[in-house]
């Protein structure tokens, strides 16, 4: 159920229907207009309580009750794009935003290497694997703690901001099988102005919770990834997690879904027409992984530049310098030199749709 308060609405007023929600056992969720506060969600089951408990306060213009089960994330909350800072980059604006870096880090050598063609592309976000969730427990897993200092260090530089994921709430083990001092996840906030959540935590919605909870007062942006079985609304409900528990700052990151292709053509289904569903259906931004959706550096481009096309509002793709022998998802990075493509090409397609 969503109130929305009329224009002038006094303080004294807009305390009132927040006791009230409070006395009635519910929580809410709030967004600030140019005077005051504009529209108040209440959060809970509602189902046994009518509108006017609410709309007969002074103060109140109208009460809508929210059909969508996903109610923070939908449009029927707030019709406004939801706008997202990280630092003089928005996201979610009329700027398509690329971001783009290696699946993981391996040596200060790599991370130096392309954070310095990514900065002079005009990309202002790298990304970089400290800890990599792999099906194998003997694949890299990571440098963990070490990688994200060196990251932290080589973006100060090269004035970057950095997405990295977090992969959960253990102790990562380092390279000589001793367990680092915090956990991942505090590690990651600590050094990252994007948070990422895998597909593989799209529905740990513990972790999810204590993710919030952990960014409730910095608003620190997170990027969560479809789960590669997820339907649109299990992946609108995880974001719902995020925002019912304090964030708001959530980007929807699309990255391909198992269908039914063989990996010798593509990796997953990359699933363009999604970009426009929830652009429809949610305020957040959406966001387009094309190396994972496609798996093939050769084909990243094309699936990019329809992205661009269907609406995404900012690009997370993989990069390296030596795709050959990179350590992790080496057949999904793309050059220097294609990067630089997709980047001027999806950048003009974007602005044309925009």
């Amino acid at each position: 159920m969503i109130i929305h308060m009329k224009k002038g609405a006094l303080p004294q007023q807009e305390k009132a229907v927040l006791d009230r929600i409070i006395s009635a056992g519910f929580k809410y969720e709030i967004i600030h207009g140019s005077t005051g506060i504009d529209v108040i969600g209440i959060l809970g089951d509602l189902s046994g309580v009518e509108e006017s408990f609410f709309s007969e306060l002074d103060g109140v213009d109208k009460v809508v009750r929210i059909s969508k089960a996903y109610k923070l994330v939908s449009r029927q909350y707030s019709a406004a794009d939801r706008k997202i800072k990280v630092g003089g980059i928005e996201i979610g604006g009329r700027e398509l935003v690329i971001m783009a870096g290696p699946c993981s880090l391996e040596t200060e050598e790599q991370i130096v290497t392309i954070a310095g063609y990514v900065a002079k592309l005009g990309i202002k976000i790298m990304r970089g694997g400290a800890y990599k969730p792999r099906t194998s427990p003997y694949s890299f897993q990571g440098m963990g703690i070490e990688g994200l200092r060196l990251l932290a260090k080589v973006c100060g530089r090269y004035r970057l901001k950095i997405i990295t994921e977090a992969t959960g709430l253990h102790r990562h083990i380092d390279r000589k099988g001793r367990p680092e001092a915090k956990n991942v996840l505090e590690n990651v906030i600590e050094y990252a102005d994007i948070i990422q959540v895998g597909a593989r935590n799209m529905k740990s919605y513990g972790f999810l919770q204590e993710l919030a909870l952990l960014t409730k007062d910095s608003k620190k942006p997170i990027l969560l990834k479809r789960g590669e079985s997820s339907t649109l609304k299990d992946f609108l409900l995880a974001a719902e997690y995020i925002v019912a528990h304090g964030n708001p700052n959530v980007m929807l990151c699309l990255r391909g879904i198992r269908a039914f292709e063989e990996p010798e053509f593509q990796r997953y289904t990359a699933d363009i027409g999604a970009i426009t569903v929830l652009k429809k259906e949610s305020n957040l931004p959406v966001i387009f992984d094309p190396s994972h959706s496609i798996g093939n550096r050769h084909y990243v481009e094309g699936v990019s530049l329809a992205a661009a096309a269907a609406g995404a509002d900012g690009l997370l793709i993989e990069t390296h310098n030596d795709p050959a022998n990179a350590r992790c998802d080496g057949d999904q990075s793309v050059t220097k030199e294609e990067l630089a493509r997709i980047k001027a090409l999806a950048v003009k397609i974007h602005a044309v749709v925009k």
